[in-house]
């Protein structure tokens, strides 16, 4: 499978990529809101309980907390499957897209790197840091590797490494120049804070509207973002007198 550089197929991947985000802070507050009975404030990454609920109901937070993960490991596995090597070339571009519209660099960077992220957060609750960095950073890699090497596995083409590392690496500094420089900025200045629908301000309900738009319009595409290579035939027969 060979990715192809062109607008339409990029677009549909950066919607899904903003869609998918959503989607992982949702997880995280939609549990909230069912756990609790009531929604907690939020921005485009940041989240916590409602006030009611935020203190003495520790293991709530636990599990809000890594729902989200679960959520966006889940969705890079079915990557995984869809980029098994007997599928079609339109199922392993969308298993492409998927595995890595889920940011898997972010989630290594965090959990493995810096320390943090929810896995390493959560499993401090029970054990020291240290030992909380270790087994969540091991778990961040048993859960996305698996899914990043079928997506290198089902590349070819002689730019295969460069176009792997631009997938792998650059969704996430897009997504975090988009969401935690340019859209929380707006947020904290008061643009469209209001709360509305499933506990979000307003920014992020008309955001998370318009990516959605723009995927449902273009999703199509993401079956195409990796198309086969044609492999020669065998020579023409040549007839010989």
């Amino acid at each position: 499978m060979k990715i192809v550089l062109t607008w339409r197929p990029l677009l549909a991947f950066a919607a899904l990529l903003f869609v998918l985000a959503e989607a992982h802070e949702l997880v995280h507050t939609g549990l909230g809101r069912l756990l609790c009975g009531c929604w907690g404030p939020r921005d485009f990454n940041v989240w916590s309980l409602c006030s009611t609920c935020a203190t003495g109901r520790p293991y709530t937070n636990l599990a809000a907390t890594l729902a989200g993960p679960a959520f966006t490991f889940a969705v890079g596995w079915v990557g995984y499957g869809l980029l098994g090597p007997r599928q079609p070339a339109a199922r392993q571009s969308l298993g492409f897209a998927l595995v890595l519209a889920s940011v898997p660099f972010a989630r290594i960077l965090g959990a493995v790197f810096l320390g943090g992220n929810d896995e390493v957060y959560a499993l401090s609750k029970f054990m020291a840091h240290p030992a909380a960095w270790a087994l969540g950073g091991a778990l961040v890699v048993l859960a996305t590797v698996p899914p990043l090497v079928r997506a290198w596995a089902a590349l070819r083409g002689k730019g295969r490494p460069w176009v792997f590392l631009a997938f792998f690496l650059l969704p996430f500094p897009f997504a975090a120049a988009v969401l935690l420089g340019a859209l929380n900025s707006l947020l904290a200045s008061g643009f469209l804070a209001t709360y509305g629908i499933l506990g979000s301000p307003l920014l992020i309900t008309c955001w998370t509207a318009a990516v959605g738009a723009v995927l449902a319009l273009t999703y199509r595409h993401l079956f195409t973002l990796g198309q086969p290579i044609a492999t020669p035939g065998p020579p023409p027969a040549t007839f010989k007198p």
